[in-house]
């Protein structure tokens, strides 16, 4: 009788911290995610670029990649996000980090950047963004893996499409989902 009321009561208990643990860590209990649109201004050519090749990739040019990408080129950039697909939009904020072509055959980079945002309800915090950007794809999916301030803890997932490519410079049109922990909302 008492090993039975030993079980029942360590099962109460492990059910008991799972609860927590489950409310704690917002697994089941996110909300429908937050949606943020803007347009990403990537530019390797004009006055000021926002994109440069600070690691020479080895090998012939990528097919698909316009002549330009090599395996192994390393470009860092700090290109402004707009609300529309101008120049001229007006701004929301900045997408610093970095890509490296990592495929010896499609164009495809390994990409890792903040989204830095200046503007609107969301202004002076941030998302932190990974993924494979294979830009022969008409989409992409990248994955949002953290953030600050109003996004503490995010996770989710950003659908990027290119806008329009001139030469070396492109405008990439970006779709954020986020998802934010209610722990971390509540912080």
């Amino acid at each position: 009788m008492a090993s039975l009321l030993t079980s029942v009561s360590l099962a109460t208990l492990l059910t008991g911290i799972m609860a927590t643990v489950s409310s704690v860590d917002g697994v089941g209990t996110q909300n429908a995610p937050k949606h943020l649109h803007f347009y990403m201004h990537d530019a390797y050519t004009g006055p000021k670029p926002t994109t440069v090749l600070i690691v020479n990739g080895t090998g012939l040019p990528l097919r698909g990649s316009g002549g330009g990408a090599r395996f192994g080129d390393t470009v860092v950039m700090d290109d402004r996000l707009t609300e529309g697909p101008t120049l001229a939009s007006r701004v929301v904020g900045r997408a610093q980090g970095f890509y490296v072509t990592a495929s010896q055959g499609d164009p495809a980079m390994i990409l890792a950047m903040n989204v830095l945002l200046a503007d609107g309800p969301y202004n002076g915090s941030s998302l932190a963004v990974m993924g494979r950007n294979d830009i022969a794809m008409p989409e992409r999916e990248l994955a949002v893996v953290g953030g600050t301030g109003a996004f503490r803890m995010a996770t989710g997932y950003v659908l990027w499409k290119t806008a329009s490519w001139r030469g070396r410079n492109a405008v990439l049109e970006l779709d954020a989902y986020v998802y934010i922990s209610p722990a971390a909302a509540g912080a």
